[in-house]
């Protein structure tokens, strides 16, 4: 992969540093929406006023050892940033315990523009979801 070769030969500049980054996002936000999501991650989200269609998961771990069944990090329709960890039955069908549920949008890197990293992690996040919601 073109990615990997050019981390190989020399460090990346910033734009390619951006550009693999929203890669990553886009790579886990089309995966998700096209695999599906576990029945119990839908339901929670959709119980905390998550709309689906217009969020993304950014980050989603499954069955990680020593962690909550399910984890991770989803831009949600209003544009906020939503941490999580939530138990569930070994089939990810019922919710168990909700370890986490937080709107994290504050501690995000919201810079467009940042000498020596370019734009922030949000920023970033935030393109990758109008592109895949059409919003």
């Amino acid at each position: 992969m073109e990615i990997n070769r050019l981390l190989k030969k020399r460090q990346l500049n910033v734009q390619e540093q951006n550009a693999v980054t929203a890669h990553r996002l886009m790579t886990t936000a089309k995966f998700w929406r096209n695999a599906g999501l576990p029945v119990a991650l839908v339901g929670y989200g959709e119980s905390q006023g998550i709309d689906w269609a217009g969020s993304v998961v950014l980050e989603l771990e499954v069955d990680f050892p020593g962690m909550p069944r399910l984890y991770g990090l989803i831009l949600n329709q209003a544009e906020r940033f939503i941490a999580f960890e939530i138990d569930t039955d070994i089939d990810h069908q019922c919710v168990e315990t909700v370890e986490r549920w937080e709107d994290v949008t504050s501690i995000q890197n919201h810079a467009v523009s940042q000498r020596g990293t370019g734009k922030g992690f949000a920023v970033i996040a935030l393109q990758v979801r109008r592109e895949i919601s059409g919003s």
